[in-house]
């Protein structure tokens, strides 16, 4: 059987053949780089998309969060400071003056029909309406800082919002009177008191006419405190519940999304982590100038990741405890007698009574200058006569069963006493 002969691959079918192999590894090889690429960068991508999470993450728990809450006649800010897990409230007095911004100038205008660089608090309400973000840039204008958001609250909303808290109890140094919506008188006495949605609206307006502007924005900041405390002290389903409620009803650049991943730190802020700061400042006529200065210092401190709250807080507290120590002293002044001249009369057949009696007054503090024997009859009960109502009353103390009687005294003094023979000493 005759061979078949092989045929030889010609020079340019072999040098194809290696061509076609080259080309094939090369494309190969760029397929398989751009996979490998591709792979990397994807893979890149997730975690440098992680990283940036986290970091984000890490700087939310860093974060001092400023809004301002306007309700009533009144405004606050509340200061959530993530880092130390702490919330601070700073209610503003409706008579507070606000330094105003182009803007503000012409919505006081236009409101009220006045020109002016300044305005209070509730004038500034009046005239921004609805623009929270008017309200915003007047405060930030005042105090130099930055606000993150604005919530707005209308008076319907607010007293449900309030009632919907919960249970909402509060401790008073000292009694406080103001008008409630429909014009009644109501007494909160020292000690602790209940209030809901109608009584806080009621404090938080100019017709509450309560006198005591300090005892007023106090209890503002302790009731905020409080209803905070009653809030994140619910179920967390209740809780976010109620969030969800509050951002539906409230006017605010903040929905209820932008929030809701952070409920749960938020919930998880302890009782004694709730703090309210009263800011210092002084009367100028009827309105209230903020201490600028001392407004820094407080900023400074609670607005910084790093700033030492303690110390505000603590400074917080003992300038309130001065105002008030303060106030209870001019009270107890205007009140106190003793720096009127107090005449002594002697009607009983006690002899020297009237002198030891001198002595006695004298020994407290009190002014005493003349004193007589009264020789219209024997008294058993002590009688005070004083030139006008509510004169004297801090005397009362020292007599057994005095009889008080407004009236006038030959010699003129403003009171009067008459000795009966029970005050015997």
């Amino acid at each position: 059987m005759s061979k078949k002969k092989k045929k030889k691959a010609g020079i340019g079918a072999i040098f194809a053949r290696i061509l076609v192999v080259v080309l094939t590894m090369i494309i190969g090889g760029i397929a398989s780089f751009f996979a490998v690429r591709q792979f990397f960068s994807y893979r890149f991508a997730q975690e440098k998309k992680e990283e940036v999470s986290k970091q984000l993450e890490e700087e939310n728990e860093e974060r001092v969060d400023v809004t301002l809450m306007q309700a009533g006649d009144t405004m606050a800010l509340r200061v959530y400071h993530n880092r130390n897990q702490q919330m601070i409230h700073i209610p503003l007095r409706s008579d507070t003056i606000l330094n105003l911004t182009d803007d503000g100038k012409r919505a006081i205008e236009q409101e009220l029909g006045e020109s002016k660089d300044s305005a209070t608090v509730s004038e500034v309400i009046q005239a921004a309406g609805d623009d929270g973000n008017v309200m915003k840039d007047q405060v930030e204008e005042t105090l130099g800082i930055t606000i993150n958001s604005y919530e707005i609250v209308k008076d319907d909303d607010f007293v449900d919002l309030v009632d919907a808290a919960g249970t909402i109890q509060v401790d008073l140094d000292q009694t406080l009177t103001y008008e409630d919506q429909n014009g009644k008188t109501v007494t909160l006495t020292s000690g602790e008191n209940t209030i809901d949605g109608d009584a806080f609206l009621a404090l938080l307006s100019d017709e509450a006419n309560v006198e005591d502007k300090d005892a007023q924005i106090k209890l503002i900041g302790d009731i905020l405190v409080e209803m905070s405390k009653t809030v994140t002290g619910k179920t967390s389903s209740d809780f976010a519940d109620y969030v969800k409620d509050y951002y539906s009803k409230v006017d605010s650049g903040t929905k209820y999304d932008d929030v809701k991943d952070s409920l749960e730190r938020i919930q998880s802020i302890e009782d004694d982590n709730f703090h309210s700061i009263i800011l210092e400042g002084t009367e100028t006529g009827s309105r209230f100038k903020i201490d600028a200065s001392a407004a820094k210092t407080v900023f400074d401190e609670i607005l910084s990741e790093n700033g030492d709250i303690d110390s505000v807080l603590k400074a917080s507290e003992t300038t309130t405890e001065s105002a008030s120590t303060t106030e209870a002293t001019t009270e107890e002044d205007q009140d106190s007698t003793k720096n009127i001249t107090i005449e002594i009369q002697n009607s009983t057949k006690i002899s020297g009574l009237a002198s030891r009696w001198k002595d006695k007054l004298a020994g407290e503090g009190y002014t005493v200058g003349s004193i007589k024997t009264n020789r219209q009859g024997e008294l058993t009960h002590t009688k005070i006569i004083i030139a006008e109502e509510g004169l004297g009353q801090d005397l009362k103390s020292y007599f057994k069963n005095p009889e008080y009687e407004v009236g006038q005294v030959t010699s003129g003094a403003r009171i009067c006493i008459v000795l009966g023979t029970e005050d015997e000493i």
